[in-house]
C-alpha cells in the first residue's frame, strides 16, 4: 500500500504510516477492531480463526437484510483486500452498512479502519460513516487525531493478542447474551 504524504495529510501522516505497517505486518482487517473494542477474549478467539457468527441466526438474518437493502456495490472494486460497503470516491468517503446503530462505538472501529487505509493509500483525508440498512439513517464516524491513536493502539494491542498463546480470561459483559461465542465462554 502506498503510504501517506505528509504534505496532504500533516500531523496525521506519521501515526497512519505505523499503523498501516502493524496492520500489514499482521495481517489486521476490520473486522479484529470492532471485535476488540466489544471484547479482548473475542479479538483473540477471531485472530486464532474461530468463528461462530455463521451460525448466529440474527447474524444470518442481518446478512440477507444487507443484501436485500444495500449490496456492495462497485464502488468498492479494485481494493486490493479492502471490503467496505461503498465509497464515494468523489466525496471521499467511506460509508459501511450496518443492520442496527447497536455497539456504535464498535462498529465504527471497523468503518475508521477503512478510512485510515485509504488515507494512507491516497495521501488524503477521508470521512466515514455508518449506515444503518432499512432505516436509512447515516451516522458520522469521527476521523482525527484522537481516533487515529486510538486506532494505533488497538493495533498494538492486536499485535500483542496475536503472540498471546491462551485466551484472555472470560469476563461477563453486556455484550455477551447475543456475543456467537458465548458458548465458548460458558455465558450460555
Amino acid at each position: 500500500m502506498a503510504q501517506a504524504s505528509s504534505s496532504d495529510l500533516g500531523d496525521w501522516a506519521a501515526p497512519i504510516r505505523a499503523f498501516v505497517a502493524l496492520v500489514e505486518a499482521h495481517d489486521l482487517h476490520g473486522l479484529l477492531f470492532q471485535h476488540l473494542d466489544l471484547c479482548e477474549r473475542r479479538a483473540w478467539l477471531h485472530l486464532q480463526r474461530v468463528d461462530y457468527a455463521h451460525l448466529e441466526e440474527r447474524m444470518k438474518l442481518g446478512a440477507v437484510a444487507h443484501e436485500l437493502h444495500r449490496p456492495r456495490d462497485r464502488s468498492v472494486e479494485g481494493l486490493m483486500g479492502l471490503a467496505p460497503d461503498r465509497i464515494d470516491w468523489a466525496g471521499r468517503e467511506v460509508i459501511e452498512a450496518k443492520g442496527s446503530a447497536g455497539a456504535r462505538r464498535a462498529v465504527s472501529m471497523q468503518t475508521l479502519f477503512y478510512a485510515l487505509l485509504l488515507m494512507a493509500a491516497t495521501g488524503r483525508r477521508w470521512s466515514a460513516a455508518n449506515e444503518i440498512v432499512g432505516g436509512r439513517k447515516k451516522l458520522p464516524v469521527a476521523v482525527g487525531p484522537e481516533e487515529i491513536a486510538r486506532m494505533l493502539e488497538m493495533a498494538r494491542r492486536l499485535e500483542e493478542l496475536t503472540r498471546t498463546p491462551l485466551a484472555p480470561p472470560a469476563a461477563r459483559k453486556s455484550i455477551c447474551e447475543s456475543c456467537s461465542y458465548r458458548f465458548l465462554c460458558g455465558f450460555a
